[in-house]
């Protein structure tokens, strides 16, 4: 009988000694889930509007395009050496960007499409916010626009672009804003405009020149377009008509503010 008791007195200590370990687990767990709204992170962003520079007039822009980026150092490089493609993974086209920016020491850097081939990553936005690094590090604007790749992975084009819109120092877009225009026409145009990353972006004349308020240069950026089928063949995409009437409208209101 007391062997019995004792045994008992085990298997209860054991279950309570269980219950007490998945209850600590518990509470972990639903503190490390519990949002923190005492800390927050606002975007970094830079001085505008963009402008060219007062010391030569110039506006120097760094453009890099079809980076294909996956998982860094998880994901090999193509088209290499043999005795290379052990060392060479998506690292190494981070580093020669950054390089770049080294190098050249731009004013404005832009991302032209297929930043990330998304089939090679499991995760959408850990890819670009490695691929974007070596730009939100620089300090210096920045924008981007999608390629065909870019939407392969876990995350479609309009949060792609969202996405891109709040790193710190991106000047990108979703899509252009109603206050570009005037017209109450002009407006509704834009609610039928195709694709994610279409906007215009204005870049000043120097300071204390006659053109420092106002554009002399602008920057039209345009998506191109996902994938589609076409007579049941699979091919690119293209600018289509929506987005050319939103670019000739706004051409036409830009012609009219320069010689206004």
């Amino acid at each position: 009988m007391e062997k019995i008791c004792i045994n008992w007195i085990t298997t209860i200590t054991f279950l309570i000694s269980i219950i007490s370990s998945i209850y600590f687990l518990q509470i972990q767990f639903l503190h490390n889930l519990t949002i923190n709204f005492n800390h927050k992170t606002l975007k970094k962003s830079p001085n505008l509007p963009l402008r060219f520079n007062s010391h030569d007039g110039t506006f120097k822009i760094l453009q890099v395009a079809d980076m294909h980026f996956g998982q860094g150092l998880l994901t090999k490089c193509r088209d290499v050496l043999p005795s290379e493609f052990k060392y060479c993974s998506d690292l190494n086209t981070t580093r020669f960007v950054q390089r770049l920016i080294d190098a050249e020491n731009p004013d404005f850097l832009v991302f032209t499409g297929d930043n990330i081939f998304g089939s090679s990553t499991p995760d959408a936005a850990e890819s670009l916010f490695s691929v974007f690094r070596p730009a939100m590090e620089s300090r210096l604007p920045w924008a981007a626009v999608l390629g065909n790749h870019d939407q392969e992975s876990t995350m479609n084009r309009e949060e792609l672009m969202s996405l891109i819109s709040l790193m710190d120092y991106s000047v990108s877009q979703v899509n252009p804003s109603a206050e570009n225009f005037d017209s109450h026409g002009d407006r509704n145009m834009l609610t039928g405009i195709d694709g994610f990353g279409n906007y215009n972006l204005e870049v000043h004349g120097p300071y204390g020149s006659a053109s420092a308020n106002r554009s002399v240069l602008n920057l039209f950026f345009l998506d191109s377009g996902d994938r589609v089928t076409v007579e049941g063949r699979r091919t690119y995409g293209w600018i289509r008509n929506s987005q050319l009437d939103w670019l000739q409208a706004l051409s036409r209101k830009e012609q009219v503010i320069s010689t206004g």
